[in-house]
C-alpha cells in the first residue's frame, strides 16, 4: 500500500507543479498538435487528388470530342460529333489516362485507389443552322460527366478501417468551340 500512495502523492506533485506545465499536459498538447497537423496534411492530399483528378477528366473529355469531330462538318467549320463515337473514346481515354480496366477499377500503376463511378454522362452532339451564305453553331458540342471515386486517408491512423475513406466528387463540363 505503501508504493501505491508514493505513486499517488508523485503523480500530483506532477500534476500540481508550480513551475512550468506538467509532462501530462504537455502530451496532450502534443497529441492534439499532431493530430490537427495530419488532418490539415490529408485535406490538402485530397484536395490535390480532386483537383488531378478533375484536370485530367476535363482533359479526357476534350480529347473525346476533338477525335470524335466528324470531317465533313470541319470543312464547313461546324463543331459537331458522333454521340456513341465520342462515348466511345471517351471511355478508351479514360481507360488509358487514368489507368483503368474495363469495369473502371484502377489498374496497376493508377492514380485511383477505388473505382471510378460515373453517376451520369450527357454528350451533346451540337446542332447547327444555314443563313444562305454559311453554317454556323446554334449549340456546340459538350460533354457533362459527373461521378466520385474514394481515397485512403493516410495520416489519421486512429480511426477506423470503415471511416479511413473520404469520397472526391467530380464534375466536368466541355464544350467544344473549335473547328480546325
Amino acid at each position: 500500500m505503501g508504493r501505491i500512495d508514493r505513486f499517488g502523492e508523485r503523480l500530483k506533485k506532477g500534476l500540481t507543479q508550480e513551475k512550468g506545465e506538467s509532462t501530462l499536459i504537455s502530451l496532450v498538447k502534443f497529441f492534439i498538435l499532431f493530430a490537427v497537423i495530419g488532418i490539415a496534411i490529408e485535406f490538402y492530399r485530397i484536395q490535390t487528388f480532386q483537383a488531378n483528378l478533375q484536370t485530367r477528366l476535363e482533359i479526357a473529355a476534350q480529347d473525346a470530342l476533338e477525335l470524335s469531330m466528324l470531317d465533313e462538318f470541319r470543312r464547313e467549320r461546324i463543331s459537331s460529333v458522333n454521340v456513341s463515337q465520342t462515348e466511345a473514346t471517351l471511355w478508351e481515354l479514360l481507360q488509358d489516362e487514368l489507368g483503368l480496366d474495363t469495369s473502371l477499377s484502377p489498374r496497376k500503376p493508377s492514380l485511383l485507389q477505388t473505382q471510378l463511378v460515373i453517376e451520369s454522362i450527357f454528350i451533346e452532339e451540337g446542332r447547327y443552322a444555314h443563313n444562305g451564305t454559311r453554317y454556323y453553331n446554334t449549340e456546340y458540342p459538350s460533354i457533362y460527366l459527373k461521378g466520385y471515386t474514394q481515397q485512403k486517408l493516410v495520416l489519421v491512423p486512429f480511426l477506423p478501417e470503415e471511416y479511413r475513406f473520404v469520397e472526391v466528387g467530380f464534375n466536368v463540363f466541355i464544350e467544344n468551340r473549335r473547328y480546325d
